[in-house]
């Protein structure tokens, strides 16, 4: 398991423990009802429904946010939670003298409310509904007056805590969400990372597949022609062109095995050599401007590859009958004086050579030469 994916399991881990956190706190107000002393039936045939509805909202709220992280809450959410809520508080308030801590469920149901929403919007929420809950909750305080021990509990004690819940609560709610959000982002971008390194592979191992059969067979159908012509007119030379069509099927298999091996390797000078043989083969006369054993072996094995996409060009695209290859510390320059075209648009060859010379920080100019001709320029460094 890698170093991401444990990350991300210990985040999710801590996600989960901040949601059972939350559901525990909503469990605090019966609890501490049981320990402080039951209020009556009446309360309870009140407080009880009101409480599961709570539940049930949160619970929903819960299964929203999984769905669809960082989305508000709807707004018949938003009625229904505010409703119950404040029902809950001041109910509360007015069923014994410790009935705030019924005002906890309350202030998780506002982080429910307001997660997902503007800064300045939760600060208009939160500030409304701790006001609410503190002037609504004194004149309950101020009607039912509860009593400890034989005294009078002031309303504002009960308000002021009941305020103190709502105001502090959704904060809980709030955070676990948003780490649970975070969470899944991460785990989303993770994922969304490891497809784009997968569809990338595919890519450059489609380039690099087009690149060693499409050279390939342009050779071995020049080739194969080439001998059928010849085999009455001139027997052993249609033999000698059999046989390179042979050895250039072997070495194409070669390089596919070490493509997939990853140990594939174009060296300029190789491929010059093999721009030789074809060009001559086929009638074209070649000039070659530069030494290629002068360029450094990175940039030999990157213009390996420009060369080689550039005879495949020339066989399949042009009838030339004069090439030019030019070899500096920095580029190659390929130009010819065939059809200048690059085919019919259905080819992916330059397409996949620009991909990789921007891999290798370079750049690709492909076109015509103004005269009639084909030119194929690669910088390296550019």
């Amino acid at each position: 398991m890698d170093r991401d994916e444990r990350q991300v399991r210990a985040a999710r881990r801590f996600a989960r423990i901040g949601l059972v956190l939350t559901a525990a706190w909503l469990l605090f107000a019966p609890a501490m009802i049981v320990f402080a002393g039951l209020p009556g039936p009446g309360w309870l045939a009140a407080l009880i429904p009101l409480f599961l509805a709570a539940v049930a909202l949160h619970v929903l709220r819960m299964r929203q946010h999984i769905r669809a992280s960082g989305v508000p809450a709807t707004t018949a959410f938003t009625v229904a939670a505010c409703a119950v809520g404040l029902a809950l508080a001041l109910v509360g308030i007015a069923s014994a003298w410790a009935g705030w801590v019924w005002a906890v469920a309350s202030g998780i149901l506002l982080g429910d409310v307001v997660v997902a929403r503007r800064a300045r919007a939760i600060a208009v929420w939160v500030l409304g509904a701790t006001a609410v809950v503190l002037v609504a909750g004194y004149f309950v305080g101020v009607e039912v007056a509860p009593r400890v021990s034989g005294g009078t509990v002031s309303p504002w004690i009960g308000a002021g805590l009941a305020a103190f819940y709502v105001a502090s609560m959704w904060v809980l709610d709030v955070e676990r969400l948003w780490w649970f959000k975070a969470v899944s982002d991460l785990d989303d971008s993770r994922r969304t990372a490891a497809e784009l390194a997968t569809t990338r592979e595919r890519l450059r191992l489609a380039d690099d597949l087009h690149d060693i059969l499409g050279h390939a067979l342009e050779v071995v159908a020049f080739k194969s022609e080439l001998a059928a012509r010849l085999q009455e007119a001139d027997p052993a030379r249609a033999k000698a062109e059999m046989e390179e069509v042979q050895q250039v099927a072997r070495q194409s298999l070669t390089e596919v095995r070490a493509l997939v091996r990853s140990t594939r390797d174009t060296d300029l000078t190789v491929e010059l050599a093999g721009a030789r043989a074809v060009l001559g083969s086929a009638g074209v006369a070649l000039e070659v401007r530069g030494d290629p054993s002068a360029v450094d072996p990175a940039a030999r094995n990157v213009l390996g590859r420009v060369l080689r996409e550039a005879m495949t060009n020339v066989l399949r695209h042009s009838q030339p009958t004069r090439c030019t290859i030019e070899i500096r510390a920095d580029r190659l320059v390929v130009t010819n004086d065939g059809v200048g075209s690059p085919g019919d648009g259905t080819g992916t060859g330059l397409a996949g050579l620009e991909r990789y010379l921007d891999e290798h920080t370079g750049r690709l100019a492909a076109g015509s030469d103004g005269h009639g001709g084909y030119r194929l320029e690669a910088v390296l460094g550019a």
